[in-house]
């Protein structure tokens, strides 16, 4: 078997020398990936300690504390629905699956207490170890001298494969679904490393795949070209010598006659002048740019008519003007010595100059305009440069030569002395970028294009094409050669190994099956993994009615019952999870007795038994038969029962009800003590309560017996039903308790020094209590009560 990394390095020298440096390649790399291996926490065997739960599922504020014993035997929880179970069970996989996700819905967060925390201890007999979550953390792992860090990738690992805790939502779908049952039991073979190696070889494959299709594309590209053209025959003659992927020592003359191919001239293409963007010049510009806009700020709006109509008033002829003048009257307003003369000529002055030096900073922008557009700005392409630049470069059809254009129109219509220093800025970066994309893809295109205009340029052009796929991809297309190869092998290997770890757990459940059905004619008589490592994996299950077989395949299993298929359920489980080299000790089963009737409850509970020898099993259900069949089996596992308190949705109470009937008998205490300082009733209603519970915990120890003395003398359940419900007193149950003993072999109660006792309970069950007994006779009867009890105890051999 290949089951570690050395394994593989120790199969790989039966292989060939490719085969061998392809996987010590993979191996190493693979290995260096790892890095430094984390260290190591307390070995196993594990047993769990206890479970804390809050403000999960259904557990409020109120944390729900189970504490188990650390060893091998049996811990049976039972809830009615709704009460909790399903909260412990999920809670429980949560932490000890170091958070993996789970594969059933659940809505987690509890509606009254959001604070969650969920803490389990595992135990090895030496040191505990704290797996625990708060709200949404990770899972984290506390070792006893308080040291905190993730949980480690082996309990991970080991939780995966051996799956420690069964919820029922978990694997009920994989009987029903191959695929599914598939992925459950190959789950349980340490498959791991095989399954990391052809990982690895895939992606090997996959890649040398995609080289082989781009060497083997270009090359029958090459071939189809130059087949049949006289003057490349030597050359076509060693290219289908070589293959798609030539010797090295080959490439050379390759080339070789490549070149010596028929060249001719052509001329060269028309395409634009390159430009280069003065940086300089665009500064200056954007100065001279700066200058004409102050000028336009100095001029006011209107100042050319102003101006001239001022000079025609100073300058202008007329008798009119002229007296106007003489008489320093306003030809305006009319105001006599203003002075009118003087101020027009001074203001026309000055008009003029505002508007003379605004003319002059316009000329300086235009000029500079001009002679930028003229060397760093484009101008429009003309068709046939853009049809070969679009020929070449069809990624930048609607890229840079789009822009192209649209700068060139915008260059267009752009006047000099309107343009504004943000947008010749814009312009100039945009004129920037295209021109030295345009410096490279003209020097391309003329080279590409003298390349074609030769008739053998396009034949020369497609070998060295081909040739330089073939290098670059040499080594992922010989690797994929040799990953197609290697990966056979490690397939192979993988099924070898399947199949030498499966062999014994497919015994296991055959077996595992006939102890669950031995009262049926139906068999299992095979559990095969089969299918392919990568896909089409199947499971076959072979099944058979006495003689007659059930044709094997997928859908044998339709012909099952619920029950039979949940039978089979937990027969594919237990041979998974009990596997020697587990760590874990203990089995967590959520209602593992579903849709079971009577009898396979009492298979079921036999192989429990067996296995709680070795195992310490937790089994939770909301079905009490489990735990009868167990206690008739001699079995005396811990009985937790869970409960909801009235009027508290969200909390839920831990009681140990192993031996119900002292159970009561300590509730009947702690009435009285809190009653002793502070009655509640009447003295009347004090002896008929203790007289009530007294025979309640007598009955209850009583009917329990009964139930574990019935199943084991064989007595179906509506049997043991019908007797007890014919028995009405306590004086009655306990004669059917002796003939039930009687009937296993067990000697009967002797219980005559307590015949007082016993009529006052029966009397009292009728009206007939005492009315006003003392202290010392109520006291009697709770310790005769408690001695009756233990005495049933004894009863039975094993307790």
């Amino acid at each position: 078997m290949v089951l570690a990394w050395a394994d593989v390095a120790a199969a790989a020298e039966d292989l060939d020398e490719d085969l061998r440096g392809l996987l010590r390649t993979l191996v190493d790399d693979h290995l260096l990936e790892l890095g430094a291996q984390e260290t190591p926490g307390p070995p196993g065997p594990w047993f769990l300690r206890s479970l804390e739960l809050r403000g999960h599922v259904g557990v409020g504020e109120v944390p729900l504390i189970l504490k188990f014993p650390p060893a091998a035997g049996i811990v049976v929880i039972s809830a009615r629905n709704g009460t909790g179970k399903t909260s412990a069970a999920d809670g429980l996989r949560h932490v000890l699956s170091g958070g993996v996700s789970r594969k059933y819905e659940l809505a987690e967060a509890n509606l009254h207490f959001s604070d969650r925390l969920i803490k389990a201890v595992v135990s090895n007999g030496q040191d505990d170890v704290t797996i625990s979550c708060r709200g949404s953390e990770n899972v984290r792992w506390q070792l006893p001298d308080g040291t905190d860090r993730p949980v480690p990738r082996s309990w991970h690992a080991a939780y995966a494969q051996f799956n420690p805790v069964l919820l029922y939502p978990e694997i009920s779908p994989v009987i029903d679904k191959p695929g599914l049952l598939h992925e459950f039991l190959k789950g349980g073979l340490p498959l791991d490393v095989l399954t990391v190696l052809l990982e690895l070889v895939d992606e090997v494959r996959t890649a040398g795949r995609a080289a082989q299709g781009r060497v083997k594309d270009v090359y029958n590209a090459t071939l189809a070209l130059i087949e049949g053209l006289a003057a490349a025959k030597t050359l076509v003659d060693l290219m289908k010598l070589q293959g798609p992927l030539p010797a090295p020592d080959q490439v050379l003359n390759l080339r070789s006659l490549a070149a010596a191919l028929p060249r001719s001239q052509a001329p060269r293409p028309h395409l634009p002048r390159e430009w280069v963007v003065d940086t300089v010049a665009v500064e200056r510009l954007s100065d001279a740019i700066r200058r004409l806009q102050a000028a336009r700020v100095a001029v006011v709006p209107g100042a050319e008519a102003v101006q001239a109509a001022l000079t025609s008033l100073v300058d202008g002829e007329g008798k009119h003007l002229e007296d106007l003048r003489a008489a320093d009257v306003c030809p305006v307003c009319g105001t006599l010595a203003a002075s009118w003369f003087q101020t027009a000529r001074t203001a026309a002055d000055r008009l003029k100059l505002e508007l003379q030096a605004l003319r002059e900073a316009e000329s300086i922008v235009r000029a500079q305009w001009r002679q930028l557009a003229a060397t760093a700005l484009p101008s429009h392409l003309a068709a046939d440069a853009r049809k070969m630049l679009q020929q070449h470069f069809p990624d930048e059809v609607g890229g840079l030569i789009n822009r192209w254009d649209q700068l060139a129109s915008q260059v267009a219509t752009v006047q000099g002395e309107t343009v504004s220093t943000d947008a010749l800025t814009a312009l100039a970066a945009e004129s920037a970028l295209i021109a030295a994309w345009y410096s490279d893809a003209k020097a391309k295109v003329i080279a590409n294009h003298e390349e074609s205009a030769d008739e053998w340029a396009r034949v020369r052009q497609q070998i060295d094409q081909w040739l330089r796929i073939a290098e670059q991809d040499r080594v992922s297309y010989t690797r994929g050669l040799h990953a197609e190869r290697l990966g056979k092998v490690v397939e192979q290997w993988t099924r070898d190994t399947r199949t030498a770890l499966f062999d014994p757990i497919s015994a296991r459940v055959v077996e595992y099956w006939a102890e669950l059905n031995n009262d049926s004619d139906l068999q299992v008589t095979q559990v095969k993994l089969s299918g392919g490592i990568r896909q089409a994996r199947k499971v076959v299950i072979s099944l058979a009615f006495g003689d007659t077989k059930v044709a094997p395949g997928p859908d044998a299993p339709k012909v099952l019952s619920t029950g039979q298929r949940n039978a089979l359920t937990l027969a594919t489980y237990l041979p998974r999870a009990t596997q020697p080299d587990s760590p874990f000790k203990f089995l967590v089963l959520d209602d593992p007795i579903h849709a079971f009737d009577g009898d396979r409850v009492r298979y079921l509970a036999r192989v429990l038994g067996t296995l709680s020898k070795s195992y310490q099993i937790i089994v939770l259900t909301h079905d009490e038969r489990l735990w009868h069949e167990l206690r008739a089996l001699d079995e005396h596992p811990l009985h937790i029962r869970l409960t909801r308190p009235p009027g508290s949705s969200s909390t839920v109470q831990v009681k140990d009800v192993t031996y119900p009937g002292m159970g009561l008998l300590e509730d009947l205490e702690r009435v009285l003590g809190a009653e002793a300082n502070k009655p509640l009733g009447t003295e009347a209603a004090q002896v008929i309560m203790i007289l009530t519970m007294c025979r309640q915990a007598l009955d209850t120890e009583v009917g329990t017996q009964v139930e574990i003395l019935g199943r084991r003398a064989g007595l179906s359940s509506e049997r043991i039903a019908a007797d007890r419900e014919q028995a009405g007193d306590t004086r009655s149950q306990l004669v059917l308790l002796n003939d039930y003993a009687a009937k296993v072999g067990l000697p009967p109660l002797v219980l005559d020094q307590y015949e007082s006792t016993i009529s006052a309970l029966n009397r009292a069950a009728h009206g007939g209590a005492p009315s006003a007994p003392k202290a010392s006779q109520w006291r009697a009867w709770i310790n005769d009560a408690r001695k009756m009890l233990k005495v049933i105890r004894r009863m039975d051999a094993g307790s």
